[in-house]
């Protein structure tokens, strides 16, 4: 499996570390104010050899307890002579010191050529927020993808998705757009398009606001299928006499409206595979975000995400001289920023308002229906991974003449990462395998053999 696998490279890496001294690098500890943000903890992060080679360790190492070899990348240069761009607004690029890249709200790259396929309820805000915080300029597409020119000729090279579970993304869906839309006689300060109220970003406050729009919507979570996410998701079962019905419904609800393979249309329809010119994207970067066991239950999105950093960082042409005077000076969270990095997770797991108070779980026969009716994302998935280095995952076929994009999301940073983001992967495939094998009959006998085992 790839997770063991995963294992065995990272501590040989970190083997690696220890004995290759002769090699430059630095060791830094992630600001642990960044822990805030999705609730996971953050080491450090590891700069080795080149600019591109970029991987971590899994212990925490504190940077100051490792000054020397921090001396490897810094030197014994004042940090003030190391000279990064500068892009502030549209101003022409200067060249600052790191305490002054921060103190000018300096940008790395350039917005047209990084762009972010934010994926509702798939995590994505956590990833705005640490792509932000660490000074990196893109272009956001929320909450539906745009391939518009710019991202299939050019000046858009890089591409970055977050990628969650389906069935996981789905119930998350529902259950956030339950809770953000205003119930009957609900209490919190109603907003609506058209009018002015001083809240900037109400879907940040779900607990003092709610929009009092999308009355399709509405009706539909709050009247029809009150709060429960089972009775959509087991009426999308194929021998369900509601099937077409509930396939209408479930367009209604944002975020679960668009699947995966909507959001990668432009490089799995074959009808597309000639859109996408040599000035257009190239690089397309999953971040991926999945409990698994060996990491603690915990996803390593914030990891992933900084990774991703990372990379753009390097791709911009920054040293590791560079890169490590730009985290060593990076300032902490304020508790504003903090408050609003936990806001920027908006989870919608519990809530004291409206109706919900805990959200109805979902049952074993909603999971299969909807993993069946999620299949061609499972297939996608599958066509992520790399034939003849995982296990037979899941009965479902690769989906076939995809873009070579599509191979390579996971091969954007170091064999770490890569196989990281091949394992959260696989772990999706894997927790949904029994109810993507459609030769054990319907999900109601599934559902009826997992009861009696």
């Amino acid at each position: 499996m790839i997770s063991r696998k995963y294992n065995l490279v990272a501590s040989l890496a970190i083997a690696f570390a220890a004995i290759a001294i002769t090699l430059p690098f630095m060791i830094h500890r992630e600001i642990s104010s960044l822990s805030n943000v999705s609730g996971s903890t953050v080491s450090h992060l590891l700069i080795a050899g080149s600019s591109s080679a970029l991987t971590a360790e899994s212990e925490q190492i504190d940077f100051m307890q490792h000054e020397q070899q921090a001396q490897y990348v810094i030197g014994s240069k004042n940090d003030d002579v190391v000279l990064i761009p500068c892009t502030s607004g549209k101003g022409v690029p200067t060249l600052v010191n790191a305490t002054q890249f921060w103190e000018k709200g300096c940008k790395i790259g350039k917005r047209k050529s990084v762009r972010f396929f934010h994926i509702g309820k798939g995590g994505g805000g956590t990833v705005e927020f640490i792509l932000g915080d660490y000074r990196v300029s893109f272009h956001r597409n929320h909450p539906g993808p745009n391939f518009d020119s710019k991202l299939l000729e050019g000046p858009t090279t890089t591409l970055l998705i977050n990628i969650r579970d389906p069935v996981d993304r789905f119930v998350s869906a529902f259950n956030w757009r339950s809770l953000l839309l205003c119930g009957h006689h609900d209490k919190r300060k109603k907003f609506f398009k058209g009018k002015t109220i001083n809240l900037t970003h109400p879907y940040l406050q779900p607990t003092e606001v709610c929009y009092d729009d999308q009355d399709e919507e509405k009706q539909l979570l709050h009247d029809e299928l009150k709060y429960d996410s089972n009775l959509l998701a087991e009426a999308l079962c194929e021998d369900s006499p509601g099937h077409d019905s509930a396939s209408t419904k479930v367009k209604l609800i944002q975020h679960a409206n668009l699947a995966l393979t909507d959001w990668f249309d432009f490089v799995i329809n074959p009808k597309n595979q000639s859109i996408i010119t040599p000035d257009g994207v190239q690089t397309l970067m999953a971040i991926t975000t999945e409990p698994r066991v060996e990491s603690n239950s915990e996803s390593r999105l914030d990891w992933h995400t900084q990774q991703a950093v990372l990379k753009i960082y390097a791709d911009n042409g920054l040293n590791n001289e560079q890169i490590g005077l730009i985290l060593k000076h990076k300032p902490q969270l304020s508790e504003d920023k903090k408050s609003k990095a936990e806001k920027k997770t908006h989870s919608s797991t519990t809530s004291s308002v409206t109706n919900i108070v805990n959200p109805i779980p979902l049952r074993k026969l909603g999971e299969c229906c909807l993993a069946r009716y999620f299949r061609d994302d499972y297939r996608l998935i599958k066509t992520m991974l790399p034939e003849g280095e995982v296990d037979t995952i899941a009965n479902v076929s690769r989906l076939e003449d995809v873009n070579p994009l599509v191979n390579s999301v996971c091969n954007w940073g170091s064999n770490e990462l890569r196989m990281s983001c091949l394992a959260d992967l696989e772990s999706m495939l894997h927790r949904r395998a029994l109810f993507l094998e459609e030769s054990r009959g319907s999900c109601q006998k599934v559902v009826a053999n997992l009861n009696d085992s």
